[in-house]
């Protein structure tokens, strides 16, 4: 793999966002929401061509069924719904909270789950940034570099929301997404490579600190975030116990030993052109 394919994947998806966002925030008088809904699309759109462009219709079908693998081990999923949950609530109590919707009606947690899958951020994204991007930059780097790579990409994309009234990321203080995001970026790459580059993973985990952040009030309706604050807090040190346990590997197993991969995902030098790995599902 050369450089060239992760430059053409960040110029889709920054530049499919970025200019929808932008455009119709100024030019519109469509309602925030949906302005953020419609520009989300850009990671997993440029994912998707990426699959295309490396593998053509069989990969984008084999990038697709990743994200609806559900078979994963009860491990994994009592890391999802519950170790995910419990360093939000320890930021939710550090900041004395109360009130919290996810405490008073928890039963609407579901329908929240399934507006933020659908809507809020999961499928717009997590078949570009894990599902392309942090797939190649693992397979041609050490995992704490790629993972690195993917947080600050994962923040900058963000970026125009900052200036645009009515977004979640308007009342934060950047300093303080940018920790929130990197380390949570490292829990959910602990995770994927866990599930072995499982993205339905990535979408359960990206769909739930959607639904946490909202459903504990931890953006708060207005003065100064602290709340948010504690959360990046907890996350970083999370982030850092992961990273230390698993020595810095994050639990990476080459997505060749798992699955075919395509001959331009890998490195110019050759490796992997002749992988004779089976198909993630018959390995299952």
């Amino acid at each position: 793999m050369s450089n060239k394919g992760v430059f053409i994947f960040c110029g889709l998806a920054f530049g499919y966002s970025w200019v929808v966002w932008e455009t119709l925030y100024w030019m519109t008088d469509f309602p925030i929401q949906a302005v953020v809904i419609m520009g989300a699309f850009g990671p997993s759109i440029a994912g998707i061509y990426m699959a295309f462009r490396q593998d053509g219709r069989e990969g984008v079908k084999r990038l697709l069924r990743r994200g609806f693998r559900f078979k994963m081990t009860f491990k994994q999923y009592a890391i999802l719904f519950g170790f995910v949950p419990l360093l939000f609530f320890i930021a939710y109590w550090w900041t004395d909270g109360s009130g919290a919707l996810l405490t008073e009606r928890p039963w609407l947690f579901f329908p929240y789950f399934i507006y933020m899958m659908f809507l809020g951020g999961a499928l717009q994204e997590e078949f570009g940034w894990r599902g392309y991007l942090l797939d190649v930059l693992q397979a041609n780097g050490t995992p704490i570099r790629a993972n690195l790579i993917v947080g600050v990409n994962w923040t900058v994309w963000h970026v125009p929301l900052f200036f645009m009234n009515g977004t979640g990321q308007a009342s934060l203080p950047f300093w303080a997404y940018f920790l929130a995001v990197v380390s949570y970026t490292t829990l959910m790459t602990w995770v994927y490579n866990m599930t072995r580059h499982n993205v339905w993973s990535a979408l359960v985990m990206h769909t739930m600190f959607n639904v946490m952040l909202v459903m504990l009030g931890l953006i708060g309706a207005g003065g100064y975030p602290i709340g948010f604050i504690h959360l990046a807090i907890v996350l970083f040190a999370a982030a850092l116990v992961v990273t230390w346990r698993t020595f810095g590997q994050l639990r990476y197993e080459p997505l060749e030993t798992i699955v075919p991969v395509p001959s331009s995902v890998m490195d110019v030098r050759g490796v992997g052109k002749d992988l004779n790995a089976l198909d993630l599902e018959k390995k299952e």
